[in-house]
């Protein structure tokens, strides 16, 4: 993801670190940066709406996933009934195998005791077709000796015959049982079997449903992420207008009071064509231009037995402004024991730092902390501090100034004077 403080800073310093413009300012200028401001204030306003739905559609991606939570958490319960349900009809089935092997077991004895009286009935048979058959029977009966033996041969005869009916009746029964028996069980297989597929089926119906669900909630999910990741580019976007707002508000005011200056300027400049008064020096082309109007009295080099570490201007009129001789920050504005009433400003042109000090000022129009352009008023020339009359006292440091002013420059070889 990008750097967006980085971005931040950028912009920051692209329209804070803009003085107010050195030429200039007329209404047009302030109505237009005016217009500026409305824009930015227009896309704000803007954004806040899309930031609004955003904020809507992630509510609503929210709520659907819980939805989606619901029917996910029915569909687990459902699916653990369905496994609980298949697993009790596999034990049911396992019961119903062992009883069929049981069965089948004795269906075996049934069919042995089926297979012995079948040999007993063919026995049977083959006697009395041997001996004829019922004639027999009646060759057992006329056969006796009186009537105690024919009463005896016949409940015998009878006995015999009821004996062989019910071994055919009990024949007839342990088929059907062992018939009965094992549709019964067949019937029971088959039913279990068919709810188990029936189970299973619905197993995979419902892990497929949920997969689906899950799938939308993934898909949910990434909606919501990709709308997050929108909101944090529309929340970034706003608070980059918000900072371009304030700086741009910032130039305006700057060219505001540069337009007051210019106008007291102006007022000042009229004024001084009856009076002593002594007017703005005209902006020159260059890095820098010259502080103020007035002759040199005293150059860059050696003086009085020290070293003269700037130059001085004369004051010749009542009241002289003293202008910044570049675009820059002020550092410090304060009064010295030696300087006086003095301003440093910081400069930064072509990649190198510079210094100029502005000394015994009669009194400073700019404070610390505060962006100047070339040009811009920042007071008036005077006579405070360690000074012998009225003059200004100029200097230009080739990076930063120090106590021992090693950085010291002529500023006659960077300034047309």
């Amino acid at each position: 993801m990008r750097n967006r403080w980085g971005t931040i800073v950028a912009v920051v310093m692209l329209f804070t670190s803009v003085a107010a413009p050195a030429y200039a300012v007329t209404n047009r200028d302030i109505q237009q940066k005016k217009q500026e401001i409305k824009s930015v204030q227009q896309k704000q306003s803007s954004l806040e709406s899309k930031l609004e739905q955003s904020q809507q559609e992630i509510e609503r991606l929210k709520a659907e996933q819980e939805k989606v939570n619901a029917e996910i958490k029915k569909l687990d319960l459902a699916v653990e009934e369905t496994s609980a349900n298949i697993r009790a009809k596999q034990q049911s089935i396992e019961e119903t195998k062992q009883q069929i092997i049981a069965l089948k077991k004795e269906i075996e004895e049934v069919a042995a005791r089926i297979e012995q009286r079948n040999e007993l009935l063919k026995e049977r048979a083959r006697s009395l077709q041997e001996s004829g058959g019922i004639v027999s029977y009646l060759d057992v009966l006329l056969g006796a000796k009186s009537f105690s033996d024919f009463i005896d041969r016949m409940s015998a005869v009878a006995t015999i015959f009821e004996a062989d009916r019910q071994i055919i009746k009990e024949q007839e029964a342990d088929k059907a049982l062992k018939q009965a028996k094992e549709q019964q069980l067949n019937n029971n297989l088959v039913s279990l079997q068919k709810q188990l597929t029936e189970l299973q089926q619905l197993k995979q119906a419902l892990n497929g449903q949920i997969a689906e669900k899950e799938k939308l909630m993934a898909q949910l999910k990434e909606e919501q992420k990709h709308e997050e990741e929108k909101q944090l580019a529309l929340e970034e976007e706003k608070e980059l207008l918000e900072k371009q707002e304030a700086a741009m508000k910032n130039q305006l005011q700057q060219m505001i009071r540069r337009q007051k200056e210019q106008e007291e300027a102006r007022k000042r400049s009229l004024s001084s064509r009856g009076s002593s008064d002594v007017g703005l020096p005209p902006v020159s082309d260059g890095a820098f231009m010259r502080p103020a109007n007035g002759p040199i009295t005293s150059t860059f080099g050696p003086r009085w037995g020290e070293f003269h570490y700037g130059i001085d201007i004369g004051k010749r009129g009542a009241s002289v402004p003293v202008v910044a001789a570049a675009d820059g920050y002020v550092y410090r504005s304060y009064y010295s024991s030696s300087y006086g009433n003095v301003i440093f400003i910081m400069h930064y042109i072509d990649g190198q730092v510079y210094t100029t000090v502005y000394a015994h000022l009669e009194s400073r129009l700019v404070g610390e902390g505060q962006n100047v352009s070339k040009g811009q008023m920042i007071g008036y020339m005077g006579n405070t501090g360690r000074s012998f009359g009225a003059h200004l006292h100029f200097e230009l440091h080739r990076g930063s100034w120090n106590a021992s002013k090693s950085n010291a420059v002529d500023p006659l070889k960077y300034i047309p004077f």
